[in-house]
């Protein structure tokens, strides 16, 4: 990482702010020479370990599917907080006040119903509909995800920081 003075990967403050604030993750997996790529929502857990688990949910078509199968389940992702452009008048320069997440981590499909339902709650929870009453039908044709964190770095700049209360 070039900008040491940025680097929080260390900071479970400035993570999890960023994470609670982050309302896309992306998923890059291999398609070849190219990388493929995702937005997705998502729910979020730490567990008491430290270990950290993104969930998401797709349909059983498409190429991510298929990717995610040919790639047996390793993926890198991206996660940023919201941005703010500032001004400098005197230094006559601008930059972004910023945080974000880059990492790696291996995928799962989850098959137990009732983890399903807990991590789809999850999900919803991040959105701000905790109590989010699901289709029964349309539990049967989505995927449900869990993304395991297995490395990640954590960039932000002191404006976000200050903002999101977490120096």
């Amino acid at each position: 990482m070039r900008r040491i003075d940025r680097d929080f990967s260390d900071n479970d403050s400035v993570i999890e702010a960023c994470i609670n604030n982050s309302q896309v993750i992306r998923l890059s997996v291999n398609d070849g020479e190219v990388p493929y790529i995702i937005p997705l929502c998502f729910g979020y857990e730490r567990m008491q370990d430290g270990r950290r688990f993104f969930y998401f949910h797709k349909n059983r078509n498409g190429k991510f599917y298929e990717l995610i199968e040919k790639n047996e389940g390793i993926c890198s992702f991206e996660l940023e907080g919201e941005s703010s452009l500032f001004l400098d008048d005197a230094k006559m320069t601008c930059n972004m006040d910023y945080a974000s997440i880059i990492g790696k981590g291996r995928l799962s499909l989850v098959e137990d119903e009732e983890e399903k339902v807990h991590l789809l709650d999850n999900l919803m929870e991040h959105y701000g509909h905790k109590d989010f009453q699901y289709n029964k039908a349309a539990m049967n044709v989505i995927l449900v995800y869990s993304l395991e964190v297995k490395e990640l770095t954590c960039k932000a700049t002191r404006g976000w920081r200050l903002k999101h209360n977490c120096l």
